[in-house]
C-alpha cells in the first residue's frame, strides 16, 4: 500500500512538474509577443512575397520589385525599435506603401511616394517616441495596378540618439 502511495505522490509531483514547464513556455511567448503558431495568411495572385530579412540589430533594407503588391517581411528584436526607414520608387507610378507589426495587426504607418520618389520614416517623429515593439512586420508596397520596382534601406537602433537627424 505504501508503494502505490508513493508512486501515486511521484506521478503527481510530474505531472505537475510537467505543466509547470508548459505555463513557464506560455508566459515567455507572451512576454516576447511571439506566437507559437505560425500565421496564416491569404495569398493573392499577383503578390509576390519575399522571404524574411534577419537583420535586425543595425542595417535591413532589400529591392523590391515583382507584382502589383510587393511584401518584405523584417524582424526587429525586443529593445532595437527606434526605426528610420528609407523607401525609394524607381517607378513612374505612384506606390502605396505601409508597415504593419505582424502580431498586433498594428499599422504603424501609410503612406504614397510619388513616381521616381522618396520618403524617410523615423519612428520618433511620428509619435512614436518609445520605439516599435519587437517583432516580425511587413513592409508592403502597393502600385495600384502598375509592378512594383524599388528599394528600401532601414537602421534599428536601441537608442534614438544613434539617429543623426538633418
Amino acid at each position: 500500500m505504501k508503494k502505490r502511495s508513493i508512486l501515486f505522490a511521484a506521478l503527481c509531483i510530474a505531472v505537475a512538474m510537467i505543466g509547470m514547464g508548459i505555463q513557464k513556455t506560455k508566459t515567455e511567448n507572451l512576454e516576447t509577443g511571439v506566437s507559437s503558431y505560425p500565421a496564416i495568411r491569404p495569398v493573392i495572385a499577383d503578390q509576390t512575397t519575399s522571404p524574411s530579412i534577419n537583420h535586425t540589430r543595425g542595417s535591413i533594407g532589400e529591392n523590391v520589385t515583382g507584382g502589383a503588391v510587393v511584401q518584405k517581411h523584417f524582424t526587429i528584436d525586443k529593445g532595437y525599435g527606434h526605426i528610420e526607414l528609407t523607401m525609394e520608387n524607381y517607378s513612374s507610378q505612384a506606390v502605396s506603401v505601409s508597415l504593419t507589426h505582424n502580431y498586433t495587426g498594428k499599422v504603424y504607418f501609410s503612406r504614397e511616394i510619388p513616381g521616381m520618389g522618396a520618403l524617410t520614416w523615423r519612428n520618433f517623429e511620428q509619435g512614436y517616441e518609445m520605439g516599435l515593439r519587437g517583432g516580425d512586420y511587413t513592409l508592403q508596397w502597393s502600385g495600384g495596378g502598375s509592378e512594383v520596382n524599388g528599394k528600401f534601406t532601414g537602421r534599428t537602433s536601441s537608442s534614438v540618439s544613434d539617429f543623426t537627424v538633418q
